[in-house]
């Protein structure tokens, strides 16, 4: 009889236990459905962001190099308030690879100088080609530029010099990309 008796007792326990933790999965299983619901509407919310591991950076003063600075200053004064000279600008903001899967190879890369009317039509890009562009990886993204801009932008290049003769310059601009400057090239001689 006490057998019965701690068997029942045994029993009554193990259905308890299995009805409590039916209870409890379900309850977890709630909590999960409303903690994954809250997750994704804090994830598609674009004023919360999830903050990745910090990674230190430095401060730059400059876009440009004391070369491409020089450059800037003399195409400034080569070209007229009808142009505005970039400084810096991503290549895939000139050219844009017709397959996506491509975007990652003109993403990191970026141009020199781009000229453009004031509002903003692409005229010309320019790349200065200094010491740097000696090295083989260098070499080898000036040919994958030149190939990108190919039939899209003319692209002028300029080797670094210590001093920027304006005439030069302008008669590159014209002959190449055909832009018009204080110099009139094509329209007065210089």
């Amino acid at each position: 009889m006490e057998f019965y008796i701690l068997f029942g007792v045994i029993v009554a326990g193990c259905i308890f236990l299995v009805l409590t933790n039916r209870k409890n999965q379900e309850e977890l299983n709630s909590i999960k459905v409303k903690l994954s619901a809250n997750e994704k509407s804090v994830s598609e919310d674009p004023v919360i962001e999830k903050t990745p591991a910090a990674v230190v950076h430095e401060k730059k003063m400059f876009l440009a190099t004391e070369n491409e600075k020089k450059l800037y200053f003399a195409l400034q004064k080569v070209l007229n308030n009808k142009y505005i000279v970039h400084c810096q600008v991503p290549l895939i903001s000139v050219v844009v690879p017709v397959e996506s899967k491509n975007n990652c190879r003109s993403w990191a890369k970026r141009v020199d100088f781009v000229v453009t009317d004031k509002a903003t039509k692409i005229l010309a890009v320019i790349e200065l080609d200094d010491s740097s562009h000696n090295s083989e990886k260098a070499q080898k993204r000036d040919l994958y530029v030149n190939e990108a801009l190919k039939g899209h932008h003319p692209l002028i290049r300029l080797n670094t010099e210590k001093f920027y003769d304006p005439k030069i310059i302008a008669k590159k601009l014209y002959e190449e990309a055909g832009i018009e400057s204080t110099y009139c090239y094509g329209k007065v001689s210089v």
